[in-house]
């Protein structure tokens, strides 16, 4: 009853009144009586269009080839324009590559959350290849539980079903005009729908999910439109199943609206818009469209920030509500459909948050936040880990301007604007440190490093207890970071280390996280902080805040960053109530290894260069540096969803009753580093500390 009203508390009245009221409704069967199991016939699918012209499969194909909708580009672009400038884009070695892996999948072997294979002798579009077990695909999806169930986590079984393949088999297409990939889409599309039965299965579980696999099937559809593999009856199978699903998502739209409140609704409402875009002939085509477009406006107005930031606090998921909205704003646009420019102001931001936390040369950005392996619209093969390709597209949708110079990562802007959009100018935006103080994201940026650090009190659901977290890169090489989130549905030692504070680069106090777990994606009492100082100066860049996730007791976290040197102070201070308190400071590296020189010394190369960390810590603080360590569960680090590696991972523990202070430095090894008297000397600079709780954490700084 306490976690009741707790999640009453922090997830607002009307969310928790829907909550019950569905979960009531699903009880009685009321959900299940609302999605009947249903087979379209012909007959009854065209009696669901308005078009006199369509009364037959052929009909229906010719009148679809025949309307003058656009898509993003033509079943003939892929055999001129498209084809000749995607092989300017790519080298020859990536195009060998996108054939290889196109051939892959004719083979059935399917690429998973952008890093892993699965082959399958036939392929079971419910069969999970983490646990080696299938889902029931004779029950109704209602009755299908989606977190405790024995085949493991879902979205193993839900990542095939997106149908992201698609994209691959139509830039092999269109690299080699080879009809055997066009053959594929149809195979596997008749054969999903044969063991997919409307309404059974987990395959209908999630409206986002459905959503991402009609935008994969829309793909398809317009790419092979003019085919000779796309006969009358595929097109109208296609459609019917496109219909069906559309009925299900829009029925079910509210669910994502008010429970699940976050991407979810937004690529649901993209899915409603696309289809009542593109398909005006189908009897609900209109209501689809004004309403997919009515949440589109809608849900970005307060999903988004202000300044940029997003609700999800995770950079993946906010990648994925730019794909959509690309997606989405493009297609209006080329169907004279315009979005208001309070929309597209707000996306422009969301862009350039993303931007700002990027590295210059490879187009990462720091793993933080859930990140759930997705990649939706695999429209470039850029890594997955590398954000240019849709943030490329994302600012030329919203600015009709190019981010970045010419790359390989330009291959989005080809499939969503075609070749003419290559002449539009660049935006040369400058990376620089940034505040987003709606988000709370502090960003540190000289000419060889970089730096990021979240201090915010939750306004809407958080994901991870990971306040005061610093991420660190040097020569766009992630030194500090974060640890990733590995799987949604795996044994609780595993969740607790990657969504808990235990592997994130902040304090832990007692082995307890910053906030109270509640369910799988439920914390109670969300953290509360207080940003003290955010200071940029040409010489130097001031961070400090505070969190209060372990009252009585105060975490405050001051950082400097000067040239090369990086200093973060960690004091814990409050009401001790004369108890020993375990306080530990945890270091997660993302790179490979490191060596411990001295008592208090860590040693590391960062490609040429040697640095090392020093930290300074009470006289009684003990050491110990993990590696992929199984008891306790420690160093790991995942970058994939489903997979995870060995990363060195550094704790400092420290008993105590009183006030606390760590200090760490990172610098490079030939810096002189020395801590006396609340005074730290790195070569020829001097930097003053105020005692412990005090109103800041830094004092002066000063040039010997």
């Amino acid at each position: 009853m306490r976690n009741q009203l707790k999640i009453i508390k922090n997830m607002g009245l009307p969310w928790t009144i829907f909550r019950a009221k569905y979960e009531l409704m699903k009880r009685a069967g009321l959900i299940k009586k609302q999605f009947p199991p249903r087979d379209l016939s012909n007959f009854d699918f065209f009696q669901y269009l308005n078009a006199n012209e369509i009364d037959s499969e052929m009909s229906l194909l010719e009148y679809l080839k025949s309307m003058k909708q656009n898509f993003f580009f033509t079943s003939k672009d892929l055999a001129t324009s498209t084809k000749t400038k995607l092989e300017q884009i790519l080298t020859n070695e990536t195009i060998d590559k996108s054939i290889y892996k196109a051939d892959n999948i004719l083979n059935n072997n399917y690429y998973y959350f952008s890093n892993r294979t699965t082959s399958f002798t036939k392929l079971d579009w419910h069969y999970s290849p983490l646990t080696k077990k299938g889902s029931p695909k004779d029950k109704h999806w209602i009755e299908i539980s989606d977190l405790n169930s024995d085949f493991g986590d879902i979205k193993f079984i839900w990542e095939l079903s997106r149908f992201s393949f698609v994209y691959d088999l139509v830039r092999a297409y269109t690299l080699s005009q080879d009809d055997k990939y066009v053959r594929k889409f149809w195979s596997l599309l008749e054969d999903w729908i044969e063991e997919n039965p409307m309404e059974y299965g987990v395959n209908y579980k999630d409206g986002q999910e459905m959503s991402l696999r009609v935008m994969a099937w829309l793909f398809g559809l317009f790419a092979f439109l003019s085919h000779k593999e796309t006969t009358p009856f595929r097109a109208t199978l296609l459609l019917k199943v496109i219909y069906q699903h559309l009925d299900h998502i829009d029925k079910h739209f509210s669910f994502a609206l008010k429970s699940v409140k976050n991407n979810h609704t937004i690529s649901e409402a993209v899915a409603l818009y696309s289809v009542g875009i593109l398909f005006p002939f189908m009897n609900k085509a209109k209501k689809w469209k004004e309403k997919g477009r009515k949440y589109l406006e809608k849900e970005a107005m307060w999903q988004i920030y202000d300044d940029g930031s997003y609700i999800q606090n995770s950079m993946n998921y906010h990648r994925l509500m730019l794909q959509d909205y690309t997606w989405a704003i493009r297609l209006g646009e080329l169907n004279d459909e315009v979005f208001s420019e309070k929309l597209i102001d707000r996306l422009k931001n969301a862009v350039i948050f993303l931007y700002q936390h990027q590295l210059n040369s490879n187009g990462r950005l720091p793993n933080y936040g859930m990140n759930d392996g997705a990649l939706i619209h695999q429209l470039a093969t850029n890594d997955y880990l590398d954000y240019r390709p849709q943030l490329n597209a994302a600012w030329m949708c919203f600015t009709k301007e190019r981010l970045y110079k010419n790359g390989t990562y330009d291959e989005n802007i080809l499939w969503l604007f075609g070749s003419a959009a290559f002449d539009n100018k660049v935006s040369m935006l400058d990376r620089k440190s940034v505040e987003f103080s709606n988000g709370g994201y502090y960003t540190f940026r000289n000419k060889s490093s970089f730096g990021m650090t979240r201090c915010t009190t939750y306004k809407h659901r958080p994901a991870q207890a990971d306040m005061l977290h610093f991420d660190l890169w040097i020569n766009d090489i992630n030194i500090l970071a974060d640890s990733g989130t590995y799987s949604y549905n795996t044994n609780p030692e595993y969740l607790s280390y990657f969504m808990g504070t235990t592997s994130h680069n902040t304090v832990m106090i007692n082995n307890k996280d910053q906030m109270e777990k509640g369910s799988r994606f439920i914390w109670l009492d969300w953290t509360k902080s207080k940003l003290l100082k955010f200071d940029i100066q040409e010489r130097y860049t001031i961070f400090e805040g505070e969190h209060y996730g372990y009252s009585p007791l105060t975490h405050r976290r001051g950082i400097l960053n000067i040239s090369d040197h990086w200093v973060i102070v960690d004091d814990i201070f409050g009401d001790f109530n004369d108890k020993s308190n375990d306080i530990q400071l945890s270091w997660l590296f993302g790179i490979n290894s490191i060596e411990k020189t001295k008592s208090s010394e860590w040693r590391f190369d960062v490609k040429e260069d040697r640095y090392k960390m020093e930290i300074f810590s009470p006289s009684d603080t003990d050491s110990i540096l993990y590696k992929g360590n199984d008891f306790p569960f420690k160093g790991w680090q995942s970058l994939y969803y489903g997979v995870k590696k060995e990363k060195p991972h550094l704790v400092l523990s420290s008993k105590q009753k009183k006030q606390t202070r760590f200090i760490s430095v990172v610098s490079k090894v030939n810096s002189d580093i020395r801590f006396e008297n609340e005074r730290v000397y790195i070569d020829n600079i001097k930097l003053d500390l105020l005692p412990i709780g005090k109103d800041k954490v830094f004092d002066n700084i000063e040039d010997d």
